[in-house]
């Protein structure tokens, strides 16, 4: 069976939620800084596993040294339901490793991955971009025309020369202008109200990410306290992502006396106790 062509559409919904995707995603996977990583890891590597799966396995293989990989479970739990054996899963490497030979990398508490969070959101965003763009192309065609056929090709050449803005327009003096009949089309230019709900799902997405962001169109109508709030929630995200990545660096540092840190991009960095 033959395979359908995708028209023009199709191809600006999948380069429009494309777009918009990568565009957050590169905020997420990068509101950490990592520090002290063993030569062969790199933090986009560690981030793009957490914003994907919602954890990694970080460990010492007697032959490669450290490193870090997505991971899944090896089938056997303990009493908690923990996992007691981990498969690390790299292009051409799998292995098999014990619970206790190996540090698991949290995206967060419940190790959720970013990814369907951002997806639900851009889903959203570009049905409102999308929306705009047939809206303002409907507002460029207000009316329709229906005139003879034996017409059509003197009616269009006059249609171009006013939309050309020529001065003045010449038609032959058999054309029957009163056979062309118009019917406006009543569309309403949206973008304003459209612009308005999609800043309302970006800050709601910017907020999730930890990214800073006024939830209202207008600053001077945030009153203190739902800034206050705002800020609240936005710190909460962070830190909930930040803790997860701090517990592993506090396991990994532990258990191989290895000084990695992770902090909040921009943020001061974390004293190091063994200065002090």
């Amino acid at each position: 069976m033959a395979r359908k062509k995708a028209n023009l559409s199709d191809l600006l919904n999948d380069l429009t939620f494309k777009t918009l995707f990568e565009r957050y995603k590169l905020l997420a996977v990068n509101t950490f800084e990592w520090t002290g990583l063993p030569d062969g890891i790199k933090p986009r590597h560690l981030e793009n596993y957490l914003f994907r799966r919602g954890r990694c396995i970080f460990f010492r293989d007697p032959s490669m040294s450290y490193m870090a990989l997505e991971c899944s479970d090896g089938g056997h739990l303990n009493v908690n339901g923990d996992p007691l054996f981990y498969h690390a899963t790299g292009h051409g490497y799998h292995k098999r490793f014990a619970a206790d030979d190996c540090v698991i990398i949290e995206n967060n508490l419940l190790q959720l991955a970013t990814e369907p969070f951002v997806m639900f959101y851009v889903n959203k965003l570009t049905e409102a971009e999308r929306t705009m763009d047939v809206n303002v192309k409907s507002c460029k065609t207000p009316a329709v025309f229906a005139c003879d056929d034996k017409d059509v090709l003197s009616f269009k050449r006059l249609f171009n020369m006013v939309d050309g803005n020529v001065p003045a327009v010449f038609a032959d003096k058999g054309l029957n202008l009163d056979a062309i009949q118009v019917y406006q089309t009543g569309a309403k230019f949206l973008g304003n109200d459209l612009m308005d709900y999609k800043r309302s799902v970006e800050s709601d997405l910017l907020t999730f990410l930890g990214q800073n962001n006024t939830p209202v169109d207008k600053k001077e109508r945030l009153i203190t306290d739902e800034a206050e709030a705002n800020n609240q929630m936005i710190e909460g995200f962070v830190e909930l992502q930040l803790e997860a990545r701090q517990r592993a660096c506090d396991a990994i540092n532990e258990k191989w006396g290895l000084k990695i840190q992770v902090k909040r991009r921009g943020s001061a960095p974390v004293e190091d106790v063994d200065n002090v």
